[in-house]
């Protein structure tokens, strides 16, 4: 099945190729952990969601990697003050960049978990809501989006929540409209000439698939794996 559906979404792509160039589109990668191939990005990119040592992962692929959490740092079976510590374990750790996910949220809102306090630790949202202002969750270091040298981060949440939480004040927004928005915010906010590919950060597994065929074709330049 998941031959099936890359070799549509290569069909897709050819075709769209043929109408007009593929221009600052969507990368992705089917795996939300391991290095992920993309051949636009200047720097490795590796996903983890798990607190892996840098070092180790410097050794094993080059000491200019982009280490990335994919999410659900914070965890509903430890207390606050066992949360704040995971939280400023990603500075320790080396994390270049964090994708926060609706558990996430929901956990600091009922723990009195501030992310902005955690100022050395950069964290993406790109898909969860905050019904309070019916806009993107975000703080001074909670972004839709992240550059980094030409590329732009989008980061996606996965709807997975321990059943003792309640959600209330947070929903996901559709994935595709999301990554829409994102996108055209990102080419507002930076000069679109500086910038070479979009990348997905996501924590969804194969159901990445689904989202990206509901893309427009001229928004994929890419298949990362």
């Amino acid at each position: 099945m998941k031959i099936f559906i890359a070799l549509i979404m290569a069909a897709m792509l050819l075709t769209s190729c043929a109408r007009q160039p593929v221009n600052k589109g969507v990368s992705f990668s089917s795996a939300s952990t391991g290095l992920l191939k993309n051949n636009l990005a200047p720097f490795p990119i590796y996903l983890t969601d798990k607190m892996e040592s840098r070092e180790a992962l410097e050794k094993k692929y080059s000491d200019d990697l982009f280490l990335v959490h994919t999410g659900h740092v914070l965890k509903p079976n430890l207390d606050k003050a066992a949360n704040e510590k995971n939280l400023s374990s990603l500075s320790e750790q080396g994390f270049n960049l964090v994708n926060l996910t609706l558990e996430d949220f929901v956990i600091a809102d009922s723990q009195g978990i501030n992310f902005e306090q955690f100022v050395d630790v950069p964290f993406i949202n790109s898909s969860v809501i905050d019904l309070n202002i019916d806009n993107l969750a975000t703080a001074r270091n909670i972004s839709s989006n992240v550059v980094v040298d030409g590329i732009a981060f989008i980061g996606l949440s996965d709807a997975k929540i321990d059943k003792k939480l309640t959600k209330e004040k947070y929903i996901i927004n559709d994935y595709v409209l999301a990554i829409l928005k994102v996108k055209k915010a990102a080419l507002n906010e930076n000069d679109p000439e500086t910038l070479r590919s979009f990348i997905i950060i996501h924590n969804l597994g194969n159901k990445i698939n689904d989202v990206m065929i509901r893309l427009p074709p001229s928004f994929i330049n890419s298949l990362a794996d």
